[in-house]
């Protein structure tokens, strides 16, 4: 999707460690990525509010995308090799970025 909105033609992507928080609340459970300001999510258990924050991400990340602003870079999201694959964990998530060039580092 992120390619396609991109206009580019080859796979490229670079992999993102992202941190995130997820923890107990009232109705289920609480979860964020404190590098992207406002993204808020729950669920009923931990993984689902872990499954929700992935597709918030990934909709942040093409809005992003789409209007040609930087990542966020810093402690809460760091910037590893390329590589071609979507994938998370309770810890941190993976996602697809389209290039080196899109990620607002020099």
């Amino acid at each position: 999707m992120l390619r396609r909105l991109l206009g580019l033609k080859a796979p490229h992507s670079i992999t993102l460690k992202i941190s995130v928080v997820v923890e107990p609340d009232q109705n289920g459970y609480h979860a964020f990525a404190p590098a992207f300001k406002g993204l808020h999510v729950d669920g009923k258990d931990e993984k689902e509010a872990i499954e929700n924050l992935g597709r918030g991400i990934q909709v942040y990340l093409e809005s992003l995308a789409h209007n040609r602003e930087s990542l966020p870079i810093g402690p809460n999201l760091e910037l590893h090799e390329e590589v071609h694959v979507l994938n998370g964990t309770v810890r941190s998530l993976t996602v697809e970025w389209p290039s080196l060039q899109m990620s607002g580092i020099s």
